[in-house]
């Protein structure tokens, strides 16, 4: 039996959702058999992220070194900005290298676990998301006309007694009244009910506070701004408290002995797809079968 789930974030939502057996596997055995090499394995395999989200990565660290920067009264060029984005990117496969290179050899030929080189065209898709974001008006207009400040990625929010994470990027003020919160959406423009969604999770713990985002698409950046209102936030966070009681059934699936056979598999086989810990995963040889063989033994 684990500890009661007392944590939300975005990311582990959105991990339950796709597979509640990675889910279980990453916020509970990697997190609590840390002593144990299985334990610890997992935990080294959870680390281990695509080329792609690492290039997003870059972005935001690359967007966040800027502004401190910009802060400071230091402008960068845009080849600075290109060098900097790369030299992050390459660090952040450099180091998933490192980690593969301590994990124990597996027969099952993983994508995720073949050590990598940066590829050019991410190199060249991340620094121009860099460059565009950086000198767009919108954007440069509150570097100007605001006092911006990074907000800590893992710093965290204790709503309603759990423990919130998913902050902003930025906190910029205007003298007292005028505060905003800034977030980078990474993975394109989202629908309207999503934009809306994400401003009622980062106004969560603030008052009267304007939420910008920027979102990626078509090449460009796009900004949509929300002020969010009493209700919306009431609704957020009874979305959040029907999460952390969905969290908390599934980890107590978990039998004697770490026993998975009550905990359930991904819907789709795409979820495997890049899922890190396929190798130790009854649904590496095949989804369905898994999925029957999980039937018959809990007959």
């Amino acid at each position: 039996m684990y500890p009661i789930q007392r944590t939300w974030s975005r990311t582990r939502i959105n991990l339950m959702q796709r597979c509640p057996r990675a889910f279980v596997l990453r916020y509970g055995i990697a997190a609590y058999a840390t002593n144990h090499p299985t334990g610890q394995m997992l935990k080294d395999s959870f680390e281990i992220q695509t080329p792609w989200i690492l290039m997003q990565m870059s972005i935001r660290e690359t967007i966040r070194d800027y502004v401190e920067d910009y802060q400071l009264g230091m402008k960068w060029s845009k080849n600075l900005i290109r060098l900097k984005f790369s030299q992050l990117f390459r660090y952040k496969i450099q180091d998933r290298n490192a980690i593969i290179k301590k994990l124990p050899k597996w027969k099952e030929p993983g994508s995720m676990f073949r050590t990598i080189k940066p590829e050019k065209h991410l190199e060249q898709i991340g620094s121009k998301r860099c460059v565009n974001l950086l000198e767009n008006d919108s954007f440069i207009h509150l570097l100007n006309t605001m006092s911006i400040k990074p907000i800590s990625p893992t710093k965290s929010k204790n709503i309603d007694g759990l423990k919130l994470y998913n902050s902003a990027d930025f906190l910029a003020q205007k003298g007292q009244n005028s505060i905003s919160l800034i977030r980078i959406n990474l993975f394109g423009i989202q629908s309207v009910d999503q934009i809306n969604y994400n401003a009622a999770l980062f106004s969560l713990g603030v008052k009267n506070q304007t939420i910008i985002q920027y979102s990626w698409k078509n090449g460009r950046w796009f900004i949509h701004r929300n002020t969010v209102c009493e209700k919306e936030k009431h609704s957020i966070r009874r979305l959040i408290r029907l999460d952390s009681i969905e969290m908390e059934r599934i980890l107590k699936l978990v039998g004697p002995k770490n026993n998975l056979e009550q905990v359930p598999f991904a819907d789709s086989s795409r979820a495997c797809t890049h899922c890190s810990v396929r190798f130790l995963c009854p649904a590496k040889d095949g989804l369905e079968e898994a999925k029957m063989e999980q039937m018959s033994l809990m007959c």
